[in-house]
This record gives C-alpha cells, sequence and structure tokens, in this order.
C-alpha cells in the first residue's frame, strides 16, 4: 500500500514521498521539521509561511485530494528551481539520485496534468 497519482507523477510508499518532500524543501533552504505538520509536536511554524512555489506540494494531504492545473504548474516551475543546480550525475549519493528522479517525475506529471487542464489525483 502506498500513494499513487494520476498522471504519473508519484507511485511509492507514504515514507518515501514525505521524504522527497523534505529533500526539496532542503533544496531551497528550508527544514520541514521545523512547520507543523512535520515536525515534532514542538514545531511551530505554519507552513503557509514559506514563500516558494513548492507550498502547494509541501500543504498538501499525503494520501488523498488533488492538485489543480494551476497547482501544478507552479509546483512544476518549483521543482525546477530546487533542482536546477544538482548535478546529473549523482552516482555515490543514491539518496540523491533517487530524490532527483522523483523531482523530474513529479515535474513530468504536472505538467502533463497542467497541459491537459486537469487535477492530479491522489489516492
Amino acid at each position: 500500500m502506498g500513494l499513487d497519482t494520476s498522471h504519473d507523477a508519484w507511485h511509492g510508499p507514504y515514507s518515501s514521498f514525505n521524504t522527497f518532500r523534505k529533500w526539496l524543501a532542503q533544496k531551497i533552504g528550508i527544514n520541514l521539521e521545523d512547520y507543523i505538520g512535520y515536525g515534532e509536536d514542538s514545531a511551530t511554524k505554519e507552513l503557509t509561511s514559506i514563500d516558494h512555489k513548492l507550498i502547494p506540494l509541501f500543504n498538501h494531504s499525503d494520501c488523498d485530494g488533488i492538485l489543480t492545473p494551476e497547482e501544478c504548474k507552479q509546483i512544476a516551475e518549483g521543482i525546477e528551481d530546487a533542482i536546477k543546480d544538482e548535478p546529473e550525475d549523482l552516482s555515490g549519493n543514491e539518496y540523491s539520485f533517487s530524490n532527483l528522479n522523483k523531482a523530474k517525475q513529479f515535474r513530468k506529471g504536472c505538467l502533463l496534468a497542467y497541459s491537459l487542464n486537469e487535477n492530479i489525483d491522489f489516492h
């Protein structure tokens, strides 16, 4: 059992989806552990205080709901921004290599959904 989305954006365990989002957040200088919903009970920051195109992804349920075409476009742009300086050859770093590939796949799914004016469905 895990998270699946339409438009082939994501297929995998819920835990991997959260790890992926934390990795993306690190790429833009944010530690999601400091935010309510990600961190321990002591986390005090609100996700809505993040000013980045990835906020709809960070603030989305990890098991259901939708991303609108407009959110998909915004997230695709945010992913592009987050990974622009990531080297293509990450053969020595399996963690980053895996997350970079997941980022590219999620971006591709978002762009497809946007081009078709369709929602990405989480299920």
